[in-house]
């Protein structure tokens, strides 16, 4: 018959190591570097928007004669584009940069066109509206600076 032998070590249960309170400094070290982390992703996506759009309008300025059965799709992609860039402008109290983007997305609105994609003067139109999505990538957010700046509502900074 077997004889069944018995460890002493398996008599004992795994006890987890003592929990070292938490560190405060540390804490706020690694929020701010996932908030600064979220900035800069935030950011580069805007930016790639706002290059995406340039290049749609010149497309569009430059390809004018044949963008009649494309006019639906670039109204679209305008305004999605449009108001891509406005809420961030918004959210960092950039109101007149909010207004113009916001201007451009009811100007593009494809369920109530303001023009239809069939003169010289609308192609002017295009490549102004080119011009602003250009001058929106030299314009300062200062989303970080404000954010970091900004006391929040129990008086400490974000």
């Amino acid at each position: 018959m077997p004889a069944f032998v018995e460890s002493e070590e398996l008599q004992h249960a795994w006890v987890p190591p003592a929990a070292r309170p938490l560190d405060e400094a540390v804490w706020q070290a690694w929020v701010a570097k996932g908030r600064a982390q979220d900035q800069r992703s935030s950011s580069a996506r805007i930016k790639g928007v706002k290059w995406a759009s340039v290049v749609g309008l010149v497309a569009a300025a430059v390809l004018w004669s044949h963008l009649g059965p494309f006019e639906v799709v670039v109204r679209f992609l305008v305004t999605a584009s449009a108001m891509v860039v406005m809420f961030p402008a918004f959210q960092a109290r950039h109101y007149a940069v909010a207004a113009v983007f916001g201007a451009l997305a009811l100007f593009y609105n494809p369920v109530a066109p303001a023009f239809s994609f069939s003169g010289d003067w609308q192609r002017a139109m295009v490549a102004a509206s080119a011009v602003l999505f250009v001058a929106s990538l030299a314009w300062p957010t200062g989303r970080i600076a404000r954010t970091e700046e900004m006391p929040n509502k129990r008086g400490t900074r974000t």
